[in-house]
C-alpha cells in the first residue's frame, strides 16, 4: 500500500507544477491513471481550495483520494481513500506556469481501506502453500475462515474463529480463538502453528523497504517519513474496514 502513497505523492509534486487554468481534479484523476495502469479500477479526487487561496498562499486546504478495485498484491481493496490535508505548493511557479516541481509540503495524512471477505479468502490461499479453497465469512465482528489444511498426502477440512488486529504500526494479524480440523477440536500448539503460518496476513509498508530510494527523496521534499500506521479495524457483516494515517 505504501507504493499507492508514493504514487501520490510523485503525481502531486508534478501536475501542481503546471498551470493553473486547467482543471485540477481532473488533471491529478489521469495522472494517477497513467501511474498505476490495471493496478486501479477506477481513480476520483475531490481538491477542496478556499478562494483565493491557491495563488495568493499556495494552499489547498485538502485533497480526497478515492482508488476502487485497487490491487496491492496480493490483495484487491473494495476501496482505499486517502484524505490529504494542507498541501502546499509554490504560488509563483503556478501562477507564472514554469512547470516545475512545486510541491512544498503536506499536511496530516488519512486512509480508509474497505475489504471483501472473497478478497482476503484468495489472497491467504495465494499466501499460503497449505491451505486450500479458502472462504472468510464475518459474524459479530469475528472473522471464520473455513477450507482445506494441506497435511501431508491429505488435506482435510477445517475452521478457524478469530479476529483481526494489528502491530508495528502496519502489520495486519490474525489471533486464533477455536480451531478444527475434521470437525475435530485441536490443541493450542497446533492453534499457535497455523497463526505463525498465517501471519503476518499483510503488511502496509511492504513496498517501502523494496523503494527507499524513492521514499527517502519523497520523504525529503515533504519533510517527514511516509508510513502507514493503523489505528482502529472494523469488521462489518459484509466488509473489513481499516483506518489510520500516514
Amino acid at each position: 500500500m505504501s507504493n499507492v502513497i508514493l504514487v501520490i505523492i510523485m503525481v502531486l509534486a508534478e501536475v501542481l507544477g503546471l498551470s493553473s487554468g486547467a482543471d485540477l481534479n481532473r488533471r491529478i484523476e489521469e495522472a494517477l491513471k497513467a501511474e498505476l495502469g490495471t493496478k486501479v479500477k477506477e481513480v476520483k479526487v475531490e481538491t477542496h481550495i478556499n478562494k483565493g487561496s491557491l495563488l495568493t498562499k499556495g494552499k489547498i486546504a485538502a485533497i480526497d483520494f478515492t482508488l476502487n478495485s485497487l490491487w496491492v498484491k496480493p490483495l484487491r481493496i473494495e476501496e482505499a481513500y486517502f484524505n490529504v490535508k494542507d498541501v502546499r505548493i509554490d504560488a509563483g511557479k503556478v501562477l507564472f506556469g514554469k512547470g516545475e516541481q512545486s510541491l512544498r509540503s503536506i499536511g496530516e495524512v488519512t486512509f480508509r481501506f474497505t475489504l471483501l471477505p472473497q478478497d482476503l479468502g484468495r489472497a491467504l490461499e495465494q499466501e499460503n502453500e497449505r491451505i486450500r479453497e479458502a472462504e472468510v465469512a464475518l459474524e459479530s465482528g469475528q472473522v471464520v475462515i473455513s477450507g482445506r489444511y494441506k497435511l501431508g498426502p491429505i488435506a482435510p477440512p477445517f475452521q478457524v474463529v478469530g479476529h483481526l488486529t494489528y502491530e508495528g504500526g502496519s502489520q495486519i494479524y490474525y489471533r486464533i480463538q477455536r480451531v478444527r480440523v475434521a470437525g475435530l477440536g485441536l490443541p493450542a500448539s497446533f492453534r499457535k502453528k497455523l497463526e505463525d503460518e498465517l501471519n503476518p496476513v499483510f503488511d502496509l509498508n511492504e513496498f517501502h523497504e523494496k523503494r527507499r530510494e524513492d521514499f527517502a527523496r519523497n520523504e525529503e521534499l515533504v519533510g517527514r517519513p511516509l508510513k502507514l500506521k493503523v489505528r482502529h479495524i472494523l469488521v462489518q457483516d459484509d466488509a473489513i474496514v481499516i483506518t489510520g494515517e500516514i
